[in-house]
């Protein structure tokens, strides 16, 4: 009967984030890149990483799979750059080749949006309501005043930690 080697004893917990890092985001998937999904976005930056996507790694030569033409061309012009930033994360990559093709993209999360309250409108101040009535168009005056009067609603309910414009 074979034993199994025991895990050494943590003086505490490892944090999961720290496990999820070290078991890398592919764990389950069929075939391990040859770069992990979040060392290659921090190496290159998000912008390349939603274009380019690393696929094989043989013999020190990587192939990238890119969404167009145009970005095997720009990314090709860059090879050196690229290399160093991609040296610099700890992979030992000693030139790049480019292949177009449809990338598989991650589904992304739903946007969060902040609901606010529509706040009632506020009361004129004095002096800017007689700039209004010097307006003779009576529809014209009343949609000024409107205006006005909901502006200055926002204004006094900006969110906390937001800089109030000055007053006047």
């Amino acid at each position: 009967m074979r034993r199994r080697k025991r895990r050494p004893s943590l003086p505490q917990p490892e944090p999961l984030e720290e496990l999820l890092d070290r078991a890398g985001e592919s764990r389950f998937a069929p075939r391990k890149l040859p770069i992990p999904t979040r060392a290659w976005s921090q190496a290159l930056g998000p912008r390349i990483a939603d274009r380019a996507r690393p696929l094989i790694l043989e013999g020190g030569v990587l192939t990238v799979k890119v969404t167009s033409s145009t970005w095997a061309t720009e990314l090709a012009m860059l090879k050196p750059w690229l290399l160093e930033r991609i040296r610099a994360a700890g992979f030992a990559v000693s030139d790049l080749r480019f292949r177009v093709g449809a990338l598989d993209l991650p589904p992304r999360p739903p946007e969060r949006r902040a609901t606010r309250v529509v706040p009632a409108p506020a009361a004129l101040p004095r002096e800017l309501a007689e700039h209004l009535s010097q307006i003779e168009d009576p529809e014209l005056r009343e949609a000024v005043a409107l205006a006005a009067r909901a502006n200055l609603a926002w204004r006094d309910n900006v969110e906390p930690g937001r800089r109030r414009p000055p007053k006047r």
